[in-house]
């Protein structure tokens, strides 16, 4: 089954699709595989444009639903610089970038009509990396306004009712719908793993500043991190490799001895509808039949308020960041967002740096209990996608992220509407790496299972 007929699917009724979803990401996943070593295949420039025209025609066919894209590389160009595409981890990989990221050819609008037609002339440090890599940028993603709240237009490919989450969601909608085969994101509170999640795709967040963020519209400077979306861990596992220069362990993490991965529901935990609760049994469940050490956790104390400081933290930053523009342009500013602005205007400096603190001891609490352990299950969302009018809560997502920790999710269960949901993986900070290896172990097994 080709990419082109894999984005019609994802464009039929809800239910039907959600009975299909596991086939389909089957389908996705070994045909990403099956280009893991197109470097070193003869036939590697006539399969990349066998994909690529697969992609054209994916977007030909589904983007006036699914309104994944600012900007779109011209067909001609895109071709033109497949052809061209030097070696590296990322050969030939089409990739959508967030209209956050500064491009040199395309605009960067920043999800706000004060910046409609800005471009840059230069690109995003991510962005140059990729194109190093071998990727051709196939086009600007969607991106809530300033990369915060506010929905966009894009719809989720499974659903064209519900939302592809947000802040990240053209990304993660355009990866879903077979439209590229990569694309990049950032997240603040969880902008990668929550549009992943609704979406079906794998999704990754590295360890905070572990990704360059020069050329990349800051909100909360303390929490904004680069992320990526792709079909398959390996794929997420090349950009990782691209973007940074760190690769994932060969083999399994802790060869010659079980995985040990702690079973952590979180103090956020009641949030979590059945579905999620399900996914994230089903996926513990999935793993000890694999041979892996599942242990239950109990809640860290250290880590109960850590979603509140992060919220004070993002809200101070956010508002301080966006000083010129509420200044000068206050206008057009969404009204979600101008109400966000006026609670940051309200934080004080001394609840700011107490915030800070607090993070900072928390993260010597989990640095240790992740001594222990070679990830950590935990929820990603509440559940499945909600309407287009919200682009859902990142209540699982803001402790990882302000503790700076890696997270990455996989596609692990459906909700009501047969829409997937996904579980989230945690690694220790600055082992990056590892955790990619630990995910291909579970993505693995998943894939194992019949049905």
């Amino acid at each position: 089954m080709g990419p082109a007929r894999l984005a019609a699917l994802s464009l039929v009724a809800p239910i039907q699709m959600g009975r299909r979803l596991g086939q389909r990401r089957t389908t996705m996943a070994v045909m990403d595989r099956q280009g893991a070593n197109e470097d070193h295949d003869a036939d590697w420039g006539q399969d990349s444009r066998r994909r690529l025209e697969a992609q054209l025609a994916c977007i030909e066919a589904h983007e006036a639903t699914v309104q994944a894209w600012i900007q779109r590389t011209d067909p001609a160009a895109l071709r033109a610089a497949l052809d061209q595409a030097g070696p590296g981890p990322l050969r030939g990989f089409t990739l959508g970038v967030k209209d956050i990221m500064d491009t040199a050819e395309l605009t960067t609008e920043r999800g706000s009509p004060i910046y409609a037609g800005r471009r840059a002339g230069v690109d995003a440090a991510c962005v140059t990396l990729a194109r190093r890599a071998g990727a051709v940028v196939a086009g600007k993603t969607a991106t809530t306004e300033f990369a915060v709240l506010t929905p966009t237009v894009t719809t989720n490919p499974l659903d064209p009712s519900r939302t592809p989450g947000g802040s990240s969601s053209g990304s993660a909608a355009a990866v879903a719908a077979g439209m590229v085969r990569v694309a990049l994101g950032t997240q603040t509170a969880g902008s990668v793993i929550r549009p992943a999640s609704f979406c079906g795709v794998a999704g990754f967040k590295p360890t905070y500043q572990r990704v360059p963020l020069a050329g990349v519209y800051p909100f909360a400077p303390s929490l904004d991190t680069v992320g990526y979306f792709a079909n398959t861990v390996p794929d997420l596992a090349r950009v990782h490799l691209a973007l940074t220069g760190e690769a994932a362990p060969a083999g399994q993490v802790g060869s010659g001895r079980r995985l040990r991965i702690g079973l952590y529901r979180s103090h956020q935990f009641p949030r979590a509808d059945p579905h999620s609760v399900a996914a994230l049994e089903s996926a513990a469940a999935v793993w000890r039949a694999a041979g892996a050490e599942v242990e239950d956790l109990e809640d860290l104390a250290e880590l109960a308020e850590v979603a509140d400081h992060a919220q004070t933290i993002m809200l101070q930053e956010g508002w301080r960041s966006l000083a010129w523009e509420r200044t000068h342009h206050p206008g057009l500013l969404s009204a979600g967002l101008t109400t966000l602005l006026a609670q940051g205007e309200a934080t004080t400096a001394a609840g700011y740096n107490e915030a800070q603190r607090a993070v900072q001891l928390a993260r010597r609490a989990f640095d240790a209990t992740m001594a222990r352990f070679d990830g950590l299950l935990t929820p990603a969302v509440a559940g499945e996608a909600p309407p287009l009018d919200s682009t859902g809560d990142p209540v699982f997502c803001r402790v990882w992220t302000a503790l700076g920790a890696p997270a990455l999710t996989l596609p692990a269960g459906m909700g009501t509407a047969g829409l997937p949901i996904g579980v989230q993986l945690i690694g220790a900070r600055w082992a990056d790496g590892a955790l990619l290896a630990v995910a291909a172990s579970l993505e693995s097994a998943l894939a194992a299972q019949p049905g």
